[in-house]
């Protein structure tokens, strides 16, 4: 039987023209602020999904997530979107594998590249440097007009947490936090500029977030002016 790992999906604009929430797994993501967008168009990213399992979107980047979590992708009710090739090639019909541009490990901060997003219905998406990253990227290739990325704190929590989870599989061992500051906040430079040309707004509506590229806003006052 041939492979189809090497297949890839061409998003769709579904969420044309709607606000989509992009939900990582910063400290912040709690059950409590995740259920306020139960029935709201959503890209849940990695583990958050245990959150959100209502979710239209379940994303993940690479195949160490997919390793441990095998039952999970193929059984989980909504859409799944990935540039993993284990996961196409083991989930053909299941899972729907997106491919990048562009070179993650060069923010535009040290290469001078500024990123630019395909437009909806383009067989590419803009590759960030994390799964929570590239999230973004996805809802504008779905055609979302406005993009607001909740659990993006990009920094310890107070208590040393570094994600809402513990003990999560397929997440390693400790990890060098400057990447924080280094490479996973500047990675986003440029993106609001290139998501402004694309008529897109991006919102960061995670409380004490260390990116600082997009205005902020309170979920509350988004979700009650929907």
């Amino acid at each position: 039987m041939t492979s189809r790992e090497h297949e890839y999906w061409t998003p769709e604009p579904i969420f044309r023209g709607e606000t989509v929430f992009c939900l990582a797994s910063g400290p912040s993501a709690t059950q409590e602020v995740v259920d306020k967008l139960r029935g709201r168009r959503t890209i849940v990213v990695n583990a958050t999904c245990h959150l959100a399992p209502w979710a239209d979107i379940l994303f993940f980047t690479d195949s160490g997530f997919y390793l441990h979590r095998r039952d999970l992708i193929r059984t989980w009710p909504g859409m799944v979107v990935t540039m993993s090739r284990m996961a196409k090639r083991e989930l053909p019909d299941k899972v729907r594998r997106v491919k990048g541009c562009g070179a993650p490990e060069f923010p535009p901060r040290l290469s001078g590249r500024r990123p630019g997003f395909p437009p909806a219905g383009s067989p590419e998406i803009q590759q960030g440097r994390t799964s929570g990253h590239t999230a973004v990227s996805l809802a504008i290739g779905l055609g979302a007009a406005r993009v607001c990325l909740v659990g993006y704190d990009m920094r310890l929590a107070a208590d040393g947490r570094e994600h809402h989870h513990s003990g999560e599989a397929g997440y390693g061992g400790p990890r060098d936090l400057s990447l924080y500051a280094n490479e996973f906040v500047p990675g986003f430079n440029g993106w609001r500029a290139a998501a402004e040309a694309s008529g897109v707004e991006i919102l960061n509506c995670t409380p004490g977030s260390a990116l600082k590229e997009f205005p902020f806003a309170d979920l509350d006052e988004v979700l009650e002016a929907l």
